[in-house]
């Protein structure tokens, strides 16, 4: 009984971020956060690793291929929270225009968290900035089967042992990648 009015919580918390999601979307200048606030530690999600699909850094671009690859910078965020900054909206934007122009564009959306934290904790919460970074595209009009989200926690810090706060913040971040063959054949993709 109680597991069942977990899942039933779990999707009403997923209804009204998508809900927010399109609200925000459709507010002219008015900026509206997105939280997706990270589940206790004991409902943390377990994640399957690797991705299901292979991601690419580096193949040959064209023109607008390098506009592509100059918007995907990273989103960053507060410690312990998965809502999206203002900065993080600004860039978002940038991305759903060029994916609303590229339908042929799919990408992996990497959460990422600081070094502080347990584990398990850290993978949940990496996985719910990866879904609110989902959810913000998907209320912009991008297909939600043309993102994916996986999560790395701690696994992956841009800047390993921080001692202080400025270098915490640069771990705290979804990453974008675009999925092999979804802009490129596979003779592009660099081995």
């Amino acid at each position: 009984m109680k597991e069942g009015r977990m899942k039933v919580l779990k999707v009403l918390g997923l209804v009204a971020v998508v809900g927010l999601s399109l609200l925000s979307a459709n507010c002219a200048k008015k900026i509206t956060k997105v939280q997706v606030m990270p589940q206790a530690k004991e409902e943390v999600p377990q994640i399957a690793k690797p991705a299901p699909s292979t991601p690419t850094d580096s193949f040959v671009l064209s023109e607008a291929d390098s506009m592509l690859k100059e918007a995907l910078k990273p989103v960053y965020f507060e410690f312990n929270k998965s809502d999206i900054r203002n900065e993080g909206l600004s860039q978002l934007e940038k991305i759903g225009k060029i994916l609303m122009t590229r339908k042929e564009v799919s990408l992996l959306l990497e959460g990422n968290c600081d070094e502080r934290g347990s584990e398990e904790y850290n993978m949940g919460l990496g996985q719910h900035r990866a879904q609110a970074v989902k959810a913000w595209l998907v209320s912009y009009g991008v297909a939600g089967k043309r993102l994916e989200t996986t999560s790395y926690g701690k696994e992956r810090p841009a800047f390993p042992n921080c001692q202080d706060e400025n270098c915490h913040a640069k771990n705290r971040r979804v990453e974008f990648k675009v999925l092999a063959g979804s802009i490129m054949s596979q003779s592009h993709v660099s081995r």
